[in-house]
């Protein structure tokens, strides 16, 4: 029984603060996007470059302005803006040569709906 409370003790602090969801979304490369604490976030089969070009076109089909486009070969970052105010933030890691996270954020609070369509754009780019 005093096994039980302790291990109970020691999981509670960690589900409750949302480290799980985090984990779990960090072993699921593979599984899709991972929307947690307002940012979407997915590990594609691409390089930087690739993803980066891929993201500058599919904002324009959005017609969506870009308002910053910088980066290099491992990291890039863009900006962009809706209609309504709500900032856009795309990053762009190097996970391994042909791998990139990408993680999007549409407003100071998060946006799902929105990123999710953000990210579908920037995929139909992707071959």
């Amino acid at each position: 029984m005093q096994k039980i409370s302790v291990v109970l003790a020691a999981a509670l602090p960690i589900l409750c603060s949302g480290c799980l969801a985090l984990a779990v979304g960090a072993t699921g490369g593979a599984a899709g996007a991972v929307y947690v604490m307002g940012k979407l976030q997915e590990e594609l089969t691409q390089p930087v470059s690739t993803v980066r070009k891929a993201a500058t076109v599919g904002i324009k089909d959005l017609e969506l302005p870009l308002l910053e486009d910088k980066g290099d070969k491992l990291t890039a970052h863009l900006e962009s803006e809706f209609a309504d105010g709500k900032h856009v933030w795309i990053d762009l890691d190097s996970v391994a040569d042909s791998r990139t996270q990408i993680t999007i954020r549409v407003g100071v609070l998060g946006d799902e709906v929105r990123s999710r369509k953000i990210l579908a754009a920037i995929k139909a780019h992707l071959s």
